[in-house]
């Protein structure tokens, strides 16, 4: 049973692949955005968001858009873990923006790979900044920094979504990384938030992010990436992936609220206006971008919350909240993203 099992698998991956063999390894079929092939799920969203030790690289990421105290906050925790205990590394993080007066705060750790992380079911993360248990049915996480701390309970609504369709997608448009990752991108937040010794309640949605796979050695390896999740008034969710190693490839699944996904080629294109330059690692991040799903008539602008948004642990990178206007399907949609820069792009 377990060999009929592996065997589906394995034909199922090897069609994945083979949606990105062709045309500079696009991830569309033809000019636009097309729905899947009739493949199977490759995980389980319940099952899979424990931590699985043989998984060489795994993170668990909240991003969140809420409302408290009469002003617009964005909040992100990410726990990464990388390699084994003695060559490895881990890093716990948190930060939050208020876009409404356009400050930004944050809390990094870096910890030896696996330190705060068990492998309960469901999502069981301890460290000195993030207390995150739960289940694909809820959860409830505590953030700490250094002004204030989250106390949050995030419950999922709606589908998952599964990037590429199935869980699983080629890192880099290389079968050498093939990455699993699945969203909860319309989870009900509610809580409190305590800025300044001040408690306010808090309410709005959350996206939970999870991956695990291979990937290039960065210390040799020019890789990079650009990615968004976009939550859109229409209800749409949009992940999408700009990856450059080698190749520069650009690829969206857009999931609609009936659980529908699609398959999109792409364009992400930052603007030259819209740029900041941090004092700490003096990289230079884009803070305006364009994305076009020409295959579902799509367009939509992608604007910071605020220009300081950046995290240094493991690896300087741009942990940005953005506001987002445009067209989706010919027709006018707002929303909100979380834009992630890191490495050469």
């Amino acid at each position: 049973m377990q060999r009929s099992v592996n065997r589906s698998r394995a034909v199922a991956l090897a069609a994945v692949l083979g949606a990105f063999s062709s045309a500079a390894t696009r991830p569309a079929l033809a000019s636009g955005g097309v729905s899947p092939p009739n493949l199977p799920v490759l995980v389980d969203a319940a099952a899979d968001l424990a931590a699985r030790a043989e998984r060489p690289n795994e993170s668990w990421y909240v991003i969140a858009h809420v409302v408290a105290g009469g002003h617009r906050y964005h909040f992100l925790v990410h726990y990464l873990t990388s390699g084994d205990a003695t060559h490895g590394v881990a890093s716990s993080d948190v930060s939050i923006t208020d876009e409404t007066t356009g400050r930004y705060m944050r809390s990094e750790l870096l910890l030896p790979a696996r330190g705060g992380l068990s492998q309960a079911q469901g999502i069981d993360i301890h460290t000195d900044n993030v207390s995150w248990t739960g289940d694909a049915a809820q959860m409830t996480l505590q953030a700490k920094l250094p002004e204030g701390q989250l106390e949050v309970t995030l419950r999922p609504r709606g589908p998952v979504l599964y990037n590429m369709g199935t869980g699983y997608f080629p890192m880099f448009a290389d079968a050498s990384y093939g990455n699993y990752e699945y969203g909860l991108p319309a989870m009900e937040t509610t809580g409190t938030l305590t800025i300044d010794g001040r408690a306010l309640v808090l309410e709005g949605i959350s996206w939970l992010d999870h991956q695990w796979g291979p990937l290039p050695d960065f210390t040799t390896a020019r890789a990079g990436w650009t990615w968004l999740g976009v939550s859109l008034s229409n209800g749409s969710r949009i992940s999408l992936w700009k990856t450059k190693y080698n190749t520069t490839t650009t690829w969206a699944t857009v999931l609609a609220p009936d659980g529908t996904h699609v398959i999109a080629a792409a364009t992400l294109t930052p603007s030259s206006a819209g740029t900041w330059t941090s004092p700490e690692s003096h990289l230079t991040y884009p803070t305006h971008w364009t994305i076009t799903i020409p295959g579902l008539a799509t367009t939509l602008k992608v604007t910071a919350a605020a220009s300081n948004q950046e995290l240094l642990l493991p690896m300087p990178r741009l942990e940005g909240a953005a506001a987002v206007t445009g067209t989706s399907e010919g027709r006018p949609v707002i929303g909100s993203s979380y834009v992630e820069v890191a490495g050469p792009q």
